[in-house]
């Protein structure tokens, strides 16, 4: 008992998911209620919908994680370019360009 009781404050400390079989080798998942109950729902809610009406949501959520990609793209591009800029900045104006020498025939 001492055991499950450090399992669950572990789970509410971290939110995380705990798994253990028992000897029939059967699986089992202890889970915060809030998310369990949400898990039910969201695959009751998903057996209702038509084959469109689920096409639509699946394209809704790819389109919104694409955005949310795009835009930590963005962050870290403009990240980078600041460092950039700093770092040339910082540089000074003695500054050497190598060209190609080309061997004259």
């Amino acid at each position: 008992m001492k055991k499950l009781k450090r399992i669950l404050d572990l789970i509410r400390k971290t939110g995380d998911r705990y798994i253990f079989d028992d000897n029939q080798g059967n699986n089992f998942i202890i889970l915060n209620i809030n998310d369990y109950e949400n898990l039910v729902l969201k695959n009751s809610l998903l057996k209702d919908l038509s084959e469109e009406e689920l096409l639509n949501k699946i394209n809704k959520d790819i389109a919104v994680w694409k955005e949310a990609q795009s835009e930590e793209q963005a962050e870290q591009l403009s990240g980078n370019l600041l460092d950039f800029k700093e770092t040339n900045d910082n540089m000074g104006e003695d500054q050497y360009y190598f060209e190609p020498v080309e061997d004259e025939e």
